[in-house]
């Protein structure tokens, strides 16, 4: 039965891992991205304001996700922001996929 045991240090940008099945060893060395995932997280917790409510803090919109959700989804409000930049289309389309615009769910 293999055994792993983690090698990685709190901030490194790889994760490393021992891997032990009697005599044969290894280390499994792949991408990191944990503080990646929990800012995302803490992100998505708050409605995209800063704390007075002066500046939001919107994601990049990006234009290719928009335009996946328009063409191959038939996305109403991607296609309305696509075509005539509506900002009402992007606020629900924010809302309706906090996930894959990872900054807020509208409510300007």
């Amino acid at each position: 039965m293999e055994k792993i045991f983690d090698l990685t240090d709190k901030g490194d940008s790889e994760r490393k891992l021992y891997a032990v099945d009697g005599a044969k060893e290894r280390i499994i060395t792949y991408a990191n991205n944990d503080d990646v995932l929990q800012s995302n997280y803490e992100d998505r917790k708050t409605d995209g304001f800063d704390i007075g409510h002066h500046i939001r803090r919107v994601a990049r919109i990006d234009m290719n996700t928009v335009r996946l959700l328009a063409y191959e989804k038939k996305d109403k409000d991607a296609a309305a922001y696509l075509e005539y930049h509506d900002t009402a289309a992007r606020d629900r389309m924010i809302e309706r996929y906090p996930i894959l615009f990872k900054a807020c769910s509208g409510g300007i």
